[in-house]
């Protein structure tokens, strides 16, 4: 989707469609909007598909530099969790990377 300005609010919602709708490991997007950069989109991605790795490992979000040098230029920014390591956030066993919070989190579940 690429449009003239950068819209926040509809461009995740058509983000959280399209990684659901392409990643069949896909569970669940979680859209983390609060604290986020004026241009800057945050998800965690519930995946079954990925491997949990050391329990100490950090959150790490991966940059998905979009629209650069144009005017809709943002960030989407995506931390990977397995279904356990969600489970460990909720229950704040596992810290969600530095400035990012659960609150008003906006809940995409595969269909």
């Amino acid at each position: 989707m690429s449009t003239a300005t950068f819209d926040r609010e509809t461009l995740a919602h058509w983000y959280a469609a399209e990684h659901l709708q392409t990643d069949p490991g896909i569970a669940k997007v979680i859209y983390l909007p609060q604290g986020a950069g004026p241009r800057e989109i945050r998800f965690l991605e519930i995946n079954t598909s990925i491997d949990e790795g050391p329990s100490n490992r950090p959150l790490l979000p991966i940059d998905f530099g979009v629209d650069t040098g144009q005017q809709s230029a943002h960030k989407l920014y995506v931390v990977d969790l397995t279904p356990q390591q969600w489970d460990q956030v909720l229950k704040k066993e596992i810290a969600l990377p530095e400035g990012w919070s659960l609150d008003s989190k906006e809940e995409f579940p595969c269909e």
